[in-house]
């Protein structure tokens, strides 16, 4: 089942009226992340293995609907740090590495199609009704499929549904949550019956929201959870969860809500965490209630899409089929349990990869290029390489004046040289990326934004920008920075227009063993604030260090992160959304008035030309300055196939692998 992701995605990072690019599987709007991680255990230079996992395979299954191999090997690089689904999809633990292993375990009412990346039913049973108001509210209800259940057996409905949705609103939490439940939209949902959900809305929702938002949401077992977060939700039952004044109740009874184990927890997804060994592995089992198992997706040329399972369902949604077909494959799971080693570094997993240790390795951002030759050569590793969805940026704490002003951002994105990055530093490994929306979104990217001294040589560079920041009132207690004709000359002391010396900068960046592209590029960008006259350091640290920095703690300057991005750009707007709480501090009435559009847009190129708006405001005011995008390279061993490989965004970094469609070879 492939899952829209938002903000994360956030849809969240992800969905695209029209398709999803991203990195989390489960939230529509399209953030996505590498999205934050943190607690990390620092993982061993060797995988730990479980015991005699490939030598005693579980059980066969009981009703599953597909022929299954007995275990799926892949390997990860960071560990998981939690197992609270509530958790998982907030702030506090919405890390790639999580979704790896456990984005798999919760159904969804929607998903997206395969490479068309088109909203399909997945337990739902065909699309949502038209709007209607009742009263206050626009109301849609959704069906759902006969006969579901969770992997214990329980009957799931539509409570589970409703008490879902409800839950999130009345926490208000956030990140990829609010890309599905979003309070300040979404008023409550309601189950009519057992196969009826009822959504009420403040508004009618645009795509992002109700097509890419919440039919896409995740939802859990209300029979599991409902007395287990009776404590958190006795403390906000009768309050007013989004005013002010009851911000300190609400944080503890999320943090009661976050806190709670999971053991036991059934799951109407594909697979179900089974074991986890912190700093070694975890392993997850396939659910042999998963309704979808089984079922034959077909996707024709004409657009329309079809899922059969014989004797238990038949449907065909977006048109009737024409032409031939141009994807065909068995919905799994096909193995009996996927294996998740832990290996320190990327070389340790590569090794791992040629050593038939694993079967797949599963990267945040794809093989780095020092590998793939060795990995070309070898007969049993087929390597694959796709466009990435996804961007690494310098972000800003606005917090601080000094690096909330205009001016001097524009300065800095003229100082920093990215065809020299991409082309002389990084080896030609990566490509200059001037707005939010990576070039291979073809449909939502915009070629026409502001782009600062592009072209130019170091010293047409420091010469403009010199300009730009004297024109705004900056002077240099010590030196003005110049060009002697072969080198810049260091300014000294720049100071603000009224008078405030410019603080030092920490430049926070992965390490070069977790990213040297991000880590190297740390190093030049400091080099760049200095020659501007700022003392600057480049701080190359633990990639879940920078993440509670800058998600949790709010102590950080400026930093250098990746996100792997929705095809629909509601991210545009998520990212900075002073309503859910955006870490950067950037505030803009402009991008709120643009947003407001854009977000309840129901027309796809209307929704287009928005979006090319808020490209073109973002790259003048610059809460980031994206920097380079890479190519995604991912190789697995020929012992394993997966009904296909043309993706955007890589087999691994965008759809985790495929554990529900991988199969043996």
């Amino acid at each position: 089942m492939k899952r829209l992701p938002f903000m994360l995605v956030m849809s969240v990072l992800v969905i695209a009226s029209m398709v999803l690019a991203a990195c989390q599987p489960a939230a529509p709007t399209g953030e996505v992340t590498e999205p934050p991680s943190q607690g990390e255990t620092q993982p061993p230079g060797e995988a730990t293995q479980p015991p005699a996992a490939e030598t005693q395979p579980p059980a066969p299954p009981s009703g599953a609907g597909v022929e299954r191999a007995p275990l799926l090997r892949y390997g990860v690089l960071e560990d998981m740090t939690s197992t609270n689904v509530w958790a998982l999809f907030d702030e506090a633990d919405a890390s790639a590495w999580n979704y790896y292993v456990q984005s798999w375990q919760w159904p969804v009412l929607y998903e997206l199609s395969d490479q068309r990346f088109q909203v399909v039913p997945s337990v739902a049973e065909g699309f949502p009704t038209e709007f209607e108001q009742e009263g206050e509210f626009f109301v849609s209800t959704v069906a759902l499929k006969d006969g579901l259940v969770w992997s214990d057996g329980s009957p799931l409905t539509a409570e589970d549904v409703a008490f879902t949705a409800n839950t999130v609103l009345k926490f208000r939490l956030g990140l990829n949550w609010l890309s599905y439940y979003n309070p300040t939209y979404l008023s409550h949902v309601e189950a009519v019956d057992p196969t009826h959900v009822k959504f009420y809305w403040y508004a009618e929702p645009g795509l992002a929201l109700w097509q890419y938002g919440t039919l896409t949401g995740i939802f859990v077992s209300k029979a599991y959870w409902e007395p287990r977060i009776a404590e958190a939700w006795n403390l906000i039952a009768d309050i007013d969860t989004g005013a002010p004044e009851n911000a300190d109740i609400l944080a503890e009874a999320v943090d009661i809500l976050q806190g709670l184990d999971n053991e036991g927890e059934p799951v109407g997804g594909q697979f179900q965490l089974v074991e986890w060994e912190p700093g070694a592995f975890s392993e997850t089992a396939a659910n042999d209630n998963y309704p979808l198992a089984g079922a034959t997706v077909r996707e024709f040329e004409n657009g329309a899409y079809q899922r059969v399972k014989e004797g238990v369902f038949d449907e065909t949604v977006l048109g009737e089929p024409e032409g031939p077909v141009v994807l065909e494959y068995v919905q799994g799971p096909h193995f009996d349990s996927v294996l998740y080693s832990l290996y320190a570094s990327q070389d340790a997993g590569v090794l791992a990869l040629r050593a038939d240790e694993i079967d797949f390795l599963l990267t945040a951002n794809g093989i780095q290029q020092g590998f793939v030759p060795q990995l070309e050569s070898d007969p049993n590793i087929e390597t694959v390489t796709t466009p990435n969805n996804g961007f690494r940026y310098l972000g800003f704490n606005h917090n601080r004046a000094d690096l909330s002003n205009i001016t001097f951002k524009q300065a800095l994105a003229c100082m920093i040289d990215l065809d020299f990055i991409s082309q002389n530093v990084l080896q030609g490994q990566t490509l200059p990326v001037y707005t939010l929306v990576p070039e291979g979104n073809t449909d939502w990217h915009n070629p026409d934004v502001p782009k600062y001294c592009v072209g130019m040589d170091a010293g047409q560079r420091v010469n403009a920008s010199v300009q730009m920041l004297k024109d705004a009132g900056f002077t240099w207690t010590g030196r003005e920075p110049s060009w002697d004709g072969e080198a810049v000359i260091y300014g000294e002391g720049l100071t603000l227009p009224d008078g405030t010396p410019f603080a030092p900068v920490e430049i926070l960046a992965p390490s070069a063993a977790y990213d040297p592209l991000r880590a190297t590029s740390a190093v030049y960008i400091e080099q760049w604030f200095r020659e501007l006259g700022v003392d600057a350091t480049a701080n190359l640290t633990n990639f879940n260090n920078i993440l509670a920095a800058v998600y949790e703690t709010g102590e950080y300057d400026a930093f250098i992160l990746g996100w792997g991005l929705t095809i629909f750009p509601d991210y545009l707007c998520t990212f900075f959304d002073q309503d859910l709480g955006n870490p950067y501090n950037y505030v803009s009435e402009d991008l709120a008035a643009l947003c407001e559009t854009f977000l309840a847009e129901t027309d796809i190129e209307a929704a287009k030309q928005q979006a090319f708006e808020i490209q073109n405001l973002l790259a003048t005011e610059l809460p980031y300055i994206t920097l380079f995008t890479t190519p995604v390279v991912d190789a697995y061993r020929t012992t394993i196939q997966f009904p296909y490989t043309d993706v955007l965004g890589g087999i691994g970094p965008y759809l985790y692998g495929l554990p529900d469609k991988v199969r043996a070879q």
